[in-house]
């Protein structure tokens, strides 16, 4: 059989060449130091003895995808064009359909529907599992992968095949794209009571949430102010950390706010500033299984300080911590460095934050109930009817107190 032997001085020239681009080798341990030659070797055999000239930097993006296969989902490379997608997504204006996705148990996952995007008008929901899309199985597919093939551009369709609960066939939803344009904070006054949604967190979503509280309050005319805030975090799927922080901060004028805890240790504690604390307004958090990341943060930090009461359904458990690097030819390494713990030392990540007060979507259907009484049951948000009546007999009952 034909063999070509390798110099000893090309792989350490191939070594060094890795050194020069990973400035961090030098901490690798033995082994890793054996294993990165082993690298060097397989990359130089392939270059010279493969049947087919081959594409170097497809094969060094495979490697760089192989190492982190053998992580958890949520760190991934990103190719310079799927970089700058998400530097979009934080601004709030993207092309697709408006679902924020995971990978659960090796099963591309529906974390949750954006409000009011094609994906939340179609009825997809969280937890919903993603089996195909276009007619491609998404099983073992890169989550990086999975988002290029439903973005795309507006106008054009993409088809959806969802397992739901414990369905054995799988439901079509065929959704065109739309300009996805998600403001950060939306608003309404319920009487007196502020209700309050954030849909995800940009980079103004802190800025956004003040201003809504005042313009609730010049609502209501001179000398008065609302009685009561909900914050509504359902169908959240998180967004940036910092302006989790900086909305509970809102609320909170002492206490833990978030820690995180890498390799069994506490790396860092943000605590809650006094200064430019809202007023201390009775407060309903509503929270659901589409609720993920940093809302979870926020809803974790305000139950754990006894600043709201929870109301609503489990959330999804999304609390892990992802640091995005920028590499030098424009594209982008995020990787999971930490866990979330809630003010009370409670994991977040695949467990999820429990309401203080569980209620369904929708109010339960008695049997002797017409159809008309289920079709208005159903139609009818009964979580925010539920956090409207709890914070009436709250305010109420502060009011008889202070007579």
């Amino acid at each position: 059989m034909y063999k070509r032997f390798i110099l000893p001085s090309t792989v350490a020239a191939i070594t060094a060449f890795i050194w020069s681009v990973c400035p961090l080798a030098y901490a690798l341990s033995d082994k890793g130091y054996e294993a990165l030659h082993n690298f060097a070797k397989v990359l130089h055999y392939i270059e010279e003895n493969y049947v087919t000239e081959i594409d170097e930097q497809a094969m060094i993006n495979g490697a760089i995808n192989g190492m982190l296969d053998t992580l958890d989902t949520h760190s991934l490379y990103m190719t310079p064009e799927f970089y700058r997608e998400l530097q979009v997504d934080t601004k709030g204006r993207f092309d697709g359909v408006g679902i924020e996705v995971s990978v659960r148990g090796g099963v591309l996952t529906i974390v949750s529907p954006i409000a009011g995007t094609p994906a939340d008008e179609a009825g997809l929901r969280a937890g919903d599992r993603i089996v195909k899309i276009n007619g491609k199985p998404t099983g073992g597919i890169k989550l990086a992968e999975a988002i290029k093939l439903m973005r795309g551009k507006r106008g054009s369709k993409v088809t959806l095949s969802v397992l739901r609960g414990d369905a054995d066939a799988p439901i079509d939803f065929t959704i065109t794209r739309q300009i996805i344009k998600v403001p950060s904070v939306k608003y309404e006054l319920l009487g007196d009571i502020g209700h309050i949604n954030i849909v995800n967190f940009q980079q103004d979503t802190e800025r956004a949430l003040s201003k809504a509280i005042k313009d609730l309050n010049k609502k209501l005319g001179k000398d008065r102010r609302i009685s009561a805030i909900i914050l509504d975090l359902r169908k959240n799927p998180g967004g940036l950390l910092n302006q989790a922080i900086a909305v509970s901060d809102v609320f909170l004028s002492k206490g833990t706010i978030v820690s995180t805890e890498s390799r069994g240790r506490e790396i860092e504690r943000v605590e809650a500033h006094e200064k430019d604390t809202e007023f201390n307004y009775p407060m309903v958090v509503l929270i659901d299984g589409g609720s993920a990341s940093a809302s979870e943060i926020v809803a974790g930090a305000l139950k754990d300080n006894g600043r709201a009461t929870l109301l609503g359904e489990q959330t999804f458990g999304k609390g892990s911590v992802q640091t995005v690097i920028d590499l030098d030819d424009g594209s982008g390494l995020k990787l999971t460095i930490a866990y979330y713990h809630t003010p009370s030392g409670k994991i977040i990540h695949n467990i999820g934050i429990e309401p203080n007060i569980k209620v369904p979507h929708h109010e339960p259907e008695n049997e002797n109930d017409s159809p008309e009484e289920k079709a208005r049951k159903k139609s009818v948000d009964y979580q925010l009817e539920m956090a409207v009546d709890y914070l009436k007999k709250k305010t109420n009952t502060l009011e008889k107190e202070k007579i």
